[in-house]
């Protein structure tokens, strides 16, 4: 009987499907660094990513995206906050995450190719927090800090129907349901 090597046993798993070994070179160089300890890591798997950032689903989050020039004094800021939906982390070219918001689809954060991923989780009663960090061609480098705010409910709420109107108009629609029109007396 032929020796069963890691190769094999991979094989079998798969129902006799070959398993794509990717290159060193294909597997994303994102570097880890906690900011508990000071340590820093290469992440090891996309599953590891994926457990890191599924803290955020359903969670209420402040962002910011930056990007400056190291040179110049150019400098880009935008900050916002949602509910995150879901998040999607595919490694094809290059490493993406997308961060999609759960109350508006067209709204999204997307991630391209990030060098190093900040975790800041050293500070107790502050959300969890991570930066993605990135420098692109001609020294200009971005950041995405996430940081969570809590779950969806402890945010702030949408107002409800009943919040939007006015308070003349909530006068007016008692009136009409309590005005003896409206229950409805039918005589024959």
């Amino acid at each position: 009987m032929p020796r069963l090597t890691q190769t094999r046993l991979e094989d079998l798993i798969l129902g006799g499907r070959m398993a794509r070994r990717l290159p060193k070179a294909d597997f994303p160089t994102l570097k880890i660094i906690y900011t508990r300890g000071n340590r820093t890591e290469t992440l090891a798997s996309i599953a590891t990513l994926r457990k890191i950032l599924n803290r955020f689903v359903a969670h209420r989050v402040f962002y910011e995206v930056s990007s400056r020039n190291k040179r110049g004094h150019e400098f880009f800021s935008a900050k916002n906050t949602f509910v995150v939906g879901s998040i999607e982390i595919v490694n094809r070219d290059y490493l993406t995450i997308t961060i999609f918001d759960a109350h508006n689809p067209s709204h999204s954060i997307e991630i391209l190719n990030p060098a190093a991923m900040r975790i800041y989780d050293d500070t107790l009663g502050k959300g969890f927090a991570v930066s993605f960090l990135s420098e692109g061609a001609g020294g200009v480098e971005s950041r995405c800090y996430l940081r969570d705010e809590g779950e969806e409910g402890d945010g702030i709420k949408e107002r409800c129907a009943l919040e939007k109107i006015t308070l003349p108009q909530l006068f007016e629609y008692l009136e009409d349901i309590t005005s003896a029109d409206v229950i409805g007396t039918k005589t024959l």
